[in-house]
């Protein structure tokens, strides 16, 4: 029960990141048809690497360790972008809450 719940608090932020990099995109000092590229763009292309490589039934399966460092990428610059538009609380926020559930998650998942 507790590890479905950390497994849901994981999902989030994976839904978090997208939000981030959205938001970031959409906030960006450029003309409008950039902000709706990198706005739209940004997200579809987490939602592409994340399928391909880094999700439990990713076409494209990568190791442990790659997977790892891809992950910590996506989310530490989705807290980047957070920054960067002036977010820098939601963006310690955000950050704290991925370590914590995926912690949380992984010393579950070993225990089971």
């Amino acid at each position: 029960m507790l590890h479905g719940f950390f497994l849901l608090i994981v999902f989030l932020s994976e839904v978090a990141a997208i939000i981030a990099y959205g938001y970031w995109g959409f906030a960006f000092p450029k003309s409008m048809a950039v902000k709706w590229i990198l706005g739209i763009g940004a997200p579809v292309l987490i939602i592409a690497v994340w399928s391909l490589f880094l999700s439990p039934k990713a076409s494209f399966p990568v190791p442990h360790l790659l997977q790892l460092f891809l992950k910590l990428l996506v989310f530490g610059l989705a807290a980047a972008a957070l920054y960067s538009v002036g977010r820098p609380k939601l963006a310690l926020l955000f950050s704290l809450c991925v370590l914590f559930s995926h912690a949380m998650d992984y010393l579950l998942k070993e225990n089971s």
